[in-house]
């Protein structure tokens, strides 16, 4: 696990860098994004941990970090924006 903790690390840094700049730049792409990508590592979150349990497929050390920082790291920034923007989206505003 040690060996594997400056991936993991780096692979943390490049994602709250991306859903950060995403952010800054379009709330509701961002939202889809970010609840898009973190429900998907989810689904293969689950599925992998029950196969895993079913028949143990020889899974790297760094494989369940990865899924979970890319389930709790768009999370985490969608909630820090969220509270940063008060809750008002630019997109929730009416056009006219």
């Amino acid at each position: 696990m040690k060996k594997h903790r400056d991936k993991i690390i780096i692979t943390l840094l490049v994602q709250a860098v991306f859903y950060t700049l995403v952010w800054m730049v379009h709330d509701y792409t961002a939202l889809l994004l970010s609840a898009g990508i973190g429900i998907i590592a989810l689904a293969i979150l689950i599925i992998s941990w029950l196969s895993d349990r079913m028949e143990y497929g020889n899974m790297p050390s760094w494989y369940y970090p990865v899924l979970w920082i890319s389930i709790l790291v768009p999370l985490l920034i969608s909630i820090v924006f969220w509270l940063l923007k008060g809750g008002q989206m630019d997109w929730m505003e009416p056009i006219f």
